[in-house]
Protein backbone atom coordinates (compact mmCIF):
# COMPACT_ATOMS: atom_id res chain seq x y z
CA UNK A 1 0.00 0.00 0.00
CA UNK A 2 1.53 3.46 -0.69
CA UNK A 3 1.67 6.51 1.49
CA UNK A 4 -0.87 8.04 -0.46
CA UNK A 5 -3.77 4.81 -0.50
CA UNK A 6 -2.68 4.77 3.77
CA UNK A 7 -3.88 8.63 4.29
CA UNK A 8 -6.74 8.21 2.32
CA UNK A 9 -7.85 5.02 3.83
CA UNK A 10 -6.99 7.01 7.11
CA UNK A 11 -9.30 10.50 5.94
CA UNK A 12 -11.96 7.38 4.79
CA UNK A 13 -12.08 6.11 8.58
CA UNK A 14 -12.48 9.87 9.76
CA UNK A 15 -15.26 10.88 7.31
CA UNK A 16 -17.15 7.35 8.74
CA UNK A 17 -16.46 7.97 12.54
CA UNK A 18 -17.80 11.81 11.88
CA UNK A 19 -21.06 10.86 9.54
CA UNK A 20 -23.25 10.83 12.26
CA UNK A 21 -22.23 14.26 14.20
CA UNK A 22 -21.52 12.01 16.94
CA UNK A 23 -17.42 12.14 18.40
CA UNK A 24 -17.40 8.79 20.10
CA UNK A 25 -13.93 7.83 22.16
CA UNK A 26 -14.43 3.97 20.91
CA UNK A 27 -14.39 5.05 17.53
CA UNK A 28 -11.18 7.88 18.12
CA UNK A 29 -9.13 4.65 19.78
CA UNK A 30 -10.00 2.95 16.44
CA UNK A 31 -9.00 5.13 13.96
CA UNK A 32 -5.64 5.45 16.23
CA UNK A 33 -5.46 1.72 15.89
CA UNK A 34 -6.12 1.52 11.96
CA UNK A 35 -3.59 4.34 11.78
CA UNK A 36 -0.82 2.20 14.04
CA UNK A 37 -1.34 -0.71 11.68
CA UNK A 38 -1.21 0.65 8.57
CA UNK A 39 1.23 4.05 9.24
CA UNK A 40 3.54 1.71 10.72
CA UNK A 41 6.61 3.04 8.01
CA UNK A 42 4.95 6.06 6.84
CA UNK A 43 4.84 9.76 8.03
CA UNK A 44 1.46 10.13 8.18
CA UNK A 45 0.00 13.50 10.14
CA UNK A 46 -3.18 11.87 11.90
CA UNK A 47 -3.79 15.43 13.19
CA UNK A 48 -3.48 17.27 9.77
CA UNK A 49 -5.96 14.45 7.98
CA UNK A 50 -8.10 15.34 11.16
CA UNK A 51 -8.36 19.04 10.71
CA UNK A 52 -8.99 18.34 6.95
CA UNK A 53 -11.96 16.07 7.48
CA UNK A 54 -13.29 18.53 10.76
CA UNK A 55 -13.29 21.83 8.58
CA UNK A 56 -14.29 20.35 5.82
CA UNK A 57 -11.35 20.97 3.53
CA UNK A 58 -11.24 16.99 2.10
CA UNK A 59 -14.62 15.26 1.11
CA UNK A 60 -14.77 11.22 0.59
CA UNK A 61 -15.32 11.84 -3.47
CA UNK A 62 -11.59 13.73 -3.37
CA UNK A 63 -10.37 10.57 -1.67
CA UNK A 64 -11.46 7.65 -3.34
CA UNK A 65 -9.26 8.43 -7.00
CA UNK A 66 -6.41 7.54 -4.19
CA UNK A 67 -7.06 4.06 -3.97
CA UNK A 68 -5.58 2.70 -6.82
CA UNK A 69 -6.15 -1.27 -6.26
CA UNK A 70 -9.15 -3.37 -4.89
CA UNK A 71 -7.61 -4.62 -2.07
CA UNK A 72 -7.02 -0.67 -0.94
CA UNK A 73 -10.30 -0.20 -1.71
CA UNK A 74 -11.79 -3.59 0.26
CA UNK A 75 -9.60 -2.09 2.80
CA UNK A 76 -10.61 1.01 3.68
CA UNK A 77 -14.30 -0.31 2.88
CA UNK A 78 -13.41 -2.61 6.14
CA UNK A 79 -11.59 -0.03 7.85
CA UNK A 80 -14.49 1.91 7.52
CA UNK A 81 -17.29 -0.17 9.03
CA UNK A 82 -14.81 -1.10 11.76
CA UNK A 83 -15.03 2.22 12.74
CA UNK A 84 -18.58 2.84 12.35
CA UNK A 85 -19.14 -0.36 14.29
CA UNK A 86 -16.57 0.96 17.24
CA UNK A 87 -19.36 2.21 19.62
CA UNK A 88 -21.22 -0.73 19.36
CA UNK A 89 -23.76 0.29 16.94
CA UNK A 90 -24.00 2.05 13.58
CA UNK A 91 -26.66 4.82 13.36
CA UNK A 92 -28.25 5.94 10.25
CA UNK A 93 -25.94 8.03 9.22
CA UNK A 94 -23.23 6.11 9.33
CA UNK A 95 -25.48 3.34 6.91
CA UNK A 96 -25.59 6.18 4.34
CA UNK A 97 -21.98 6.95 4.77
CA UNK A 98 -21.10 3.44 4.42
CA UNK A 99 -23.76 2.82 1.47
CA UNK A 100 -22.15 5.90 -0.22
CA UNK A 101 -18.71 4.41 0.14
CA UNK A 102 -19.98 1.32 -1.32
CA UNK A 103 -20.91 3.01 -3.81
CA UNK A 104 -17.87 5.22 -4.67
CA UNK A 105 -15.61 2.22 -4.11
CA UNK A 106 -17.49 0.07 -6.71
CA UNK A 107 -16.85 -3.54 -7.71
CA UNK A 108 -14.07 -4.16 -4.54
CA UNK A 109 -16.70 -4.25 -2.16
CA UNK A 110 -19.62 -5.17 -4.33
CA UNK A 111 -20.10 -8.11 -2.43
CA UNK A 112 -19.07 -7.64 1.56
CA UNK A 113 -21.87 -6.04 2.49
CA UNK A 114 -24.35 -8.61 1.25
CA UNK A 115 -22.24 -11.32 3.40
CA UNK A 116 -21.90 -9.05 6.29
CA UNK A 117 -25.65 -8.98 6.13
CA UNK A 118 -26.08 -12.61 5.54
CA UNK A 119 -23.75 -13.26 8.74
CA UNK A 120 -25.40 -10.72 11.26
CA UNK A 121 -29.45 -12.23 9.69
CA UNK A 122 -28.06 -16.08 10.20
CA UNK A 123 -29.16 -17.76 13.38
CA UNK A 124 -26.90 -18.76 16.00
CA UNK A 125 -26.68 -22.47 15.66
CA UNK A 126 -25.95 -24.07 18.62
CA UNK A 127 -24.14 -27.96 18.82
CA UNK A 128 -26.78 -30.18 19.98
CA UNK A 129 -24.01 -31.69 22.35
CA UNK A 130 -23.96 -28.02 23.10
CA UNK A 131 -27.57 -27.67 24.11
CA UNK A 132 -28.32 -30.95 26.15
CA UNK A 133 -25.21 -30.60 28.91
CA UNK A 134 -26.74 -32.44 31.81
CA UNK A 135 -26.21 -30.69 35.35
CA UNK A 136 -24.62 -32.97 38.29
CA UNK A 137 -27.71 -33.85 40.61
CA UNK A 138 -26.12 -31.89 43.36
CA UNK A 139 -26.25 -28.60 41.20
CA UNK A 140 -29.65 -28.95 39.51
CA UNK A 141 -31.28 -29.73 42.80
CA UNK A 142 -30.22 -26.62 44.30
CA UNK A 143 -33.00 -23.76 44.34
Amino acid sequence: MTAEETRATLTICLLAAYADGDKHDREREQIKQVAQGLAQNEQINLPGLYQDVLLRRVKLDDVLPRLASDESRQLAYEMAVCVCDADGQTSEQEKAFLAQLRQGLGQATAGIATQAEALAAAPLQVPAAAAAVELPASVAAQP
